[in-house]
């Protein structure tokens, strides 16, 4: 045993350090470095990374820092730190060996001080610093994605779900939502998963498939931004491209979000305008001053308080969040060799309509009331070994309490209820003909999370390699009570569809696991660099098995590449393939129940009354839904000369398989009864011998893997430097960006099963129901002006909606088959389908208006103003001329009147100890 255990050293070692076993032959290139504020204080806790292998490590309590094991060439050192700005040098090695760096202050009236996005090297993604996260005044993660080419600027809104769409535009309501759900959201290392949401309504069917509940909810979408605070958040990556092999469960795009953790003095701001009022507090200390110890802890605090309404008018239609955070980091040696991070936070947001007290009559109103608990932990180690640079490890459990309810009078006719909740035939009770329904959803959504990774940097040649190995398991249940109702007064519902109380404490979870490989190599080819970045990964989903699932294990590979043609101008180009999960309430409607009258007898004595109801059911639980995919072109161009950069990409993506509900129809037949003997005083008796057998198409909304989805288009971003002589800086971002969806399938014309007053013989089937082309072609002009003497910055913002168009694809009238009264799908050919008889089995199809609109402009303004003893105070205003067009919808044949509302806001930011921090030189700064 003991040389098998040498053995497999021996090929370890061998293999992933090249080095025999024995020998002392790892000598690595190094380079090392000492980190200093301005006023030359050692700064401790700097994340250091080195680009692009994008290796980092954490500074020293003397502010040191070093990096082994790397090859000749051009490198890019990038220095991160709370309350500082972000820096970054140049390194060539062998030449450069020790470096001594130093980090200022961030100050608003710093140039260095960026209010913009910025990008990065490797596929299409865009940086936010804090500095820019803040200057946009954000009451949520929303707000702040105004700065990514392509996204359009708008007034908060807190009174409706709030999601983002990357690179797509409008064109269906089943595209956006697959685009929202299909956008991983990242939070300190965790993402988060909206998976479990089951706050949903059996729809009505004289709504369509996929409207919303009554209440505020994201069910089946992507995560609601609005829980979302952005105040105590430090830098956002915006990944629209190809993202690394590490991130699954996602197909539009990334949002990377690390919170602020690290010291900080306390920081008091509070936002205010007429419809928003919101306050936070941040804070973060260390306890190395407190005590004597070689290990540092880091802990940080921070709330943030809001409430809202989206019109001052509206008292009664309210938002209001409460978020809380407590991070912990710890060193575990001097070195920073081994740090983790813990983090415990929570939230509850309430969005309430409550009753008018002038409403006696219809009592309408209902809440989402939603809180949750996240616990999370994250591990990073460096052992320094030849074959293994780094372990990372994240840990996470997240429980959510989601109660939602909505109440309003029905009134209707007179009309039978029964309490079966299978196939049978029993006798139901009448129900009011006017009465106050209240309807409770409430669910339990439980979210679990585990990752390990290991990463070693390699050198081979002139090539510098970045290896990465790693798996993670997800999990999302829900144990909530469910859809709750008194049976005896159901929700609205129509055309003999009945409605039962459901748990949802039944449901299985979903599990998913993955594993991924990649390597990220840089080379110097002559004078030129490339960076090449390919991984794979493997997402099974509801596995059975290491490997095999209960649907569909899918292999996704990705591959960036980055070369530089001349001096800083890059080429680059990517390919990739994700994948998304299906959600707990797109894998569980739940079950549908049709009460077919088969004897009704409503007499004037109430004890000689009967009905008799024939309750049939269609199972919709544990379709077989499967993720959806996306697979992703891109090529761009990276200039970066004297201070002006220039970043264009060119993308195509098609998204297959998204889920969208469609109305399907289902044929049921059942007996009709008659009266044998009608005895005073009694209930009739019915003869065992039916009236007749009747046929009835159940009309039901089920969940379905057809929709397509085509974005293509181009992005691009120019930031101008800062003209000296009137300190001002310009930005330009913009994009063109073509969407078309639709699904690829078949559709059936319910309308024609259910609305009619007899049964008809055929009900036809179509080849798709909807098909759209959206496109937008916007620019937004940044200008950045700073009055250093006066710490001062002022920026506008001049927004243009060049071209916004869209319009349907003319479908096909004619039927692909048609279903009988037997329930039987019969296939037509073309040639049958313009046959006579199958005349009346053409659909009309509407003519296909495009709506268009010319361009629309926006301008907004901001100014910040920061004083040293820690204060400072925003003033912003949106659509400041107020510019309202109104315009012509060609397909409503009305005018809308569009652009923003006229918005002002106020903010009022103190930083409590702020002096200390700015007994610097800032002259030096301001002047230079």
């Amino acid at each position: 045993m003991l040389i098998w255990h040498r053995c497999v050293i021996a090929i370890v070692l061998h293999v992933f350090s090249g080095v025999q076993p024995g020998y002392a032959q790892y000598d690595p290139q190094m380079l090392k470095g000492v980190v200093y504020s301005t006023d030359s204080v050692a700064l401790e806790n700097v994340t250091v990374q080195l680009l692009p292998s994008e290796e980092t490590v954490i500074s020293n309590a003397k502010g040191e820092f070093m990096f082994r094991g790397l090859p000749g060439g051009q490198f890019q050192i990038r220095l991160t730190m709370v309350g500082f700005v972000t820096q970054t040098a140049d390194v060539h090695l062998p030449q450069t060996q020790a470096l001594t760096l130093y980090l200022q202050h961030r100050i608003v009236g710093l140039k260095e001080v960026s209010v913009i996005a910025g990008s990065k090297q490797l596929g299409s993604a865009s940086v936010i610093d804090r500095t820019a996260i803040l200057h946009t005044q954000p009451t949520s993660l929303a707000d702040v994605l105004q700065l990514v080419p392509g996204q359009l600027a708008a007034n908060p809104n807190l009174g409706s779900v709030n999601q983002v769409n990357l690179r797509q535009v409008g064109s269906t309501t089943d595209a956006a939502r697959a685009n929202a759900l299909g956008t991983q959201i990242v939070l300190d290392g965790v993402p988060l998963s909206n998976n479990a949401n089951m706050q949903t309504d059996v729809n009505i069917l004289n709504a369509a498939p996929s409207a919303s509940p009554p209440f505020s909810s994201a069910a089946g979408m992507g995560n609601d931004l609005r829980q979302i605070p952005a105040d105590n958040i430090e830098s956002i990556e915006v990944i629209r491209g190809i993202p690394s092999a590490r991130y699954g469960d996602l197909t539009s795009g990334l949002i990377i979000v690390h919170s602020r953790i690290g010291v900080a003095p306390p920081e008091i701001r509070v936002r205010l305008n007429p419809d928003l009022a919101q306050a936070s507090f941040i804070t973060g200390f260390s306890d190395r001053s407190l005590r004597e110890s070689k290990n540092e802890n880091s802990y940080n605090i921070s709330m943030d308080v809001l409430t809202a309404q989206n019109d001052v008018r509206d008292h009664f239609n309210r938002y209001s969040r409460l978020q809380g955070q407590l991070a912990w980091r710890r060193a575990w040696d001097p070195d920073k060799k081994f740090v983790t991070t813990t983090i415990l936070s929570g939230y509850n947001t309430l969005d309430k309509l409550k009753q008018d007290p002038d409403d006696l009559r219809y009592q309408s109103r209902h809440y989402a009331n939603d809180y949750a608990v996240k616990a999370s932990t994250e591990g990073k180690w460096r052992p320094a070994l030849p074959w293994l640079t780094a372990v990372n490890y994240t840990a996470a459990f997240t429980y959510n309490r989601q109660q939602s309810y909505y109440q309003s009078l029905i009134t209707r006719d007179l009309f039978p209820l029964s309490n079966a909740m299978k196939d049978t035939v029993q006798p139901g009770v009448y129900g009011k003909s006017e009465y106050l329904n209240q309807t409770t959803v409430d669910g339990k959504p439980l979210n679990g999370y585990a990752r390990v990774e290991t990463t070693l940097s390699k050198k081979i040649g002139n090539q510098a390699h970045r290896f990465m190995l790693g798996s993670e398991w997800r999990m999302d249940m829900n144990k909530g009570a469910g859809r709750q109702f008194d049976p005896l007064t159901p929700p609205r519902q129509n055309y003999s569809m009945g409605d039962r109380p459901r748990s949802y404490a039944d449901i299985p979870a979903i599990h998913q696991l993955g594993y991924y490989i990649e390597d990220r190599m840089h080379t110097d080819i002559g004078n030129h660099r490339l960076i090449l970045q390919a991984g794979a990964r493997l997402d099974n989903f509801v596995p059975v098995g290491v490997f095999k699932s209960k649907y569909k294990t899918i292999v996704a590979p990705r591959v960036n590449a980055a070369f530089e043609t001349w001096k800083d101008v890059w080429i680059r180009a990517g390919y990739g393939v994700s994948a998304k999960t299906p959600t707990l309430s797109q894998l569980y409607p739940g079950t549908r129940y049709f009460d077919l009258v088969s004897f009704n007898y409503f007499a004037v004595q109430p004890e000689e009354r009967l009905v008799i109801l024939t309750t049939r059911t269609i199972n919709l639980d544990d379709q077989h839904i499967d993720p959806y995919t996306v697979s992703k072109w891109e090529a761009g161009l990276d200039v970066e000369k004297k201070g002006m950069i220039i970043n264009l990409s060119a993308f195509y993506e098609v998204t297959r398989g998204a889920i969208g509900y469609n109305r399907q129809l289902q044929t049921f037949t059942y007996n009709k009864l008659k009266i044998a003997e009608a005895p005073p005083g009694r209930p009739p008796v019915l003869s065992h011998e039916p009236l007749s057998v009747d046929t009835f198409f159940a009309p039901y909304d089920i969940p379905v893997n057809n929709r397509v989805i085509y974005n293509k288009g181009t992005e691009f971003a120019v930031t101008i430097p800062e003209v000296v002589p009137f300190r001002t800086s310009f930005h330009i971002t913009g994009a063109y960006i073509h969407t078309e969806s639709f699904d690829d399938g078949t559709v059936t014309d319910t309308d024609r099963a259910y609305q009619s007053t007899t049964a008809p013989s055929r009900v036809g089937v179509y080849q798709t129901g909807n098909r759209v082309i959206g496109e937008r072609f916007n620019t937004a002009f940044r200008l950045i002006h700073r009055i250093p003497q006066l710490n001062l910055v002022f920026s506008a913002l001049w927004q243009t909606i060049w071209f916004t168009a869209s319009r349907p694809v003319g479908l096909d009238p004619m039927p692909v088959a048609y279903i009988n009264k037997k329930g039987e799908t019969i296939t037509l050919t073309r040639e049958q389908a313009g046959l006579p008889e199958n005349e009346s089995l053409k659909r009309v199809i509407p003519a296909a208006v495009t709506t268009s609109y010319p361009p629309l402009h926006l301008l907004n303004v901001q100014f910040t103003r920061e004083w040293k003893g820690g204060f400072q105070f925003s003033f912003r205003v949106n659509n400041f001329l107020n510019h309202r067009p109104l315009h012509y919808n060609q397909v409503t044949r009305a005018y809308v009147k569009r652009n923003e509302p006229l918005y002002f806001s106020a903010e009022f930011n103190v930083v409590l100890g702020a002096h200390n921090h700015h007994k610097i030189r800032q002259h030096q700064f301001f002047n230079n």
